[in-house]
C-alpha cells in the first residue's frame, strides 16, 4: 500500500479474483455499495516486478547522491 493506493501484481485472472474477493468481503460486512478504481498495465517485452522498479529507482538516486555538483551539470 502507498499514498496513491495499492499495487497488486499477478496474472489477469488472479488480480481480478483478488479485487472480486475484496468486494465480496466488504459486502459481507454490511456495506451496500463498493467501488474500485483501477489503472491496469501489462507488457510482454520484459518482466519487471514493482519491487524491481523500486530497487532501480533507489539505485539511481544513490548514484545521483554521489555525484559532485560539477558532474551533475
Amino acid at each position: 500500500m502507498h499514498a496513491a493506493g495499492t499495487t497488486v501484481e499477478g496474472s489477469w485472472d488472479d488480480v481480478m479474483a483478488v479485487v472480486g474477493k475484496a468486494h465480496t468481503v466488504v459486502h459481507a460486512r454490511g456495506v451496500l455499495r463498493v467501488q474500485s478504481s483501477m489503472r491496469v498495465g501489462s507488457r510482454t517485452d520484459k518482466s519487471q516486478t514493482a519491487e524491481e522498479k523500486v530497487a532501480r529507482v533507489e539505485h539511481l538516486l544513490a548514484r545521483d547522491d554521489k555525484e559532485t555538483p560539477a558532474e551533475a551539470a
